[in-house]
């Protein structure tokens, strides 16, 4: 019998290339992830790894085995929601990866709603950028991934995944309280500003670069953060200005937000689900409870 553990491992270094990078994501050492799949090649009886270099090739039976496990896994889900439509009432446990300012206006009040009406229903929140939690969500270390996508930004791959729309919203102008510009703001006029982006490398990131480039010019970034808080701390101090998507806007007293003109990428939220996941009563629950929410917290 395979060991779907070892098999999701097999997955994921097809993706990923590396046993460093396997490691990283799914929170193991590099040696247990190898001594795993030396273990899976002992089960099968056949080579599926051949080094070159700092990285493994994955053999032609290795390519075989992982698209068999992606539908093994296909079916694994289909089986679980066949079992779950049995039961009267909602029950399982549902684990969910997202990122922070979409866990506290969307996930955490839809857990807690959905966890006094479905009591049989248990839930773990882990946080997750959508680049860190597609390869989780594939290997089935997630069962829902809340994801983002910018406009005019390329979003990252999502093939054989299902998308669930939840709501889209402008990006906001983060300014010191005491600034004087009027609304709507002309990006130009920040041509010579100091900037705080996101991350390198995160669409984020590059909704910020979009934006200025269509207002003419190239910002400038001085800071970078992920945290919306930390970022709305760093411009209360003067250190600069930002972009930041109205659900992560918290209303500190420090700074103020602003329409900006030409208007910025808008950020699309959805949740991403395996194909045919989604017909578990546990997860269609969750889904609703998430869309309901997002309609609800939706940005005039």
């Amino acid at each position: 019998m395979l060991d779907l553990r070892r098999l999701r491992l097999l997955s994921e270094l097809a993706r990923r290339g590396t046993i460093a990078e396997v490691a990283s994501v799914v929170g193991y050492t590099p040696s247990a992830v190898s001594q795993s799949l030396a273990q899976l090649e002992r089960e099968v009886g056949v080579a599926l790894l051949e080094r070159d270099g700092r990285r493994v090739r994955l053999t032609p039976a290795a390519h075989g085995l992982v698209a068999r496990t992606a539908r093994v896994l296909a079916e694994l889900d289909a089986a679980e929601a066949e079992l779950a439509a049995e039961h009267e009432t909602v029950r399982g446990s549902v684990v969910i990866g997202t990122f922070p300012s979409a866990a506290a206006a969307l996930v955490v009040p839809a857990v807690a709603e959905l966890s006094e009406r479905h009591p049989h229903l248990s839930f773990s929140i882990r946080e997750h950028e959508p680049e860190d939690g597609i390869p989780l969500l594939r290997s089935g270390e997630l069962d829902l991934l809340v994801s983002e996508r910018y406009d005019h930004v390329d979003p990252g791959p999502t093939g054989g995944l299902e998308t669930h729309s939840l709501t889209s919203e402008p990006l906001l102008l983060v300014l010191p309280a005491g600034d004087p510009s009027r609304e709507p703001v002309a990006l130009e006029t920040l041509s010579e500003a100091p900037w705080i982006a996101g991350l390198a490398g995160t669409q984020f990131a590059a909704a910020l670069e979009q934006a200025c480039r269509s207002a003419g010019f190239s910002p400038r970034i001085v800071h970078r953060a992920d945290d919306a808080d930390l970022l709305q701390t760093l411009v209360g101090a003067g250190l600069g200005v930002a972009l930041l998507p109205a659900l992560a806007c918290s209303g500190s007293a420090e700074v103020r937000f602003a329409e900006a003109i030409p208007p910025p990428p808008r950020r699309h939220l959805s949740v991403l689900v395996r194909r045919g996941a989604a017909s578990r009563p546990a997860l269609a629950a969750t889904l609703d409870a998430l869309i309901r929410r997002a309609s609800a917290a939706r940005p005039a």
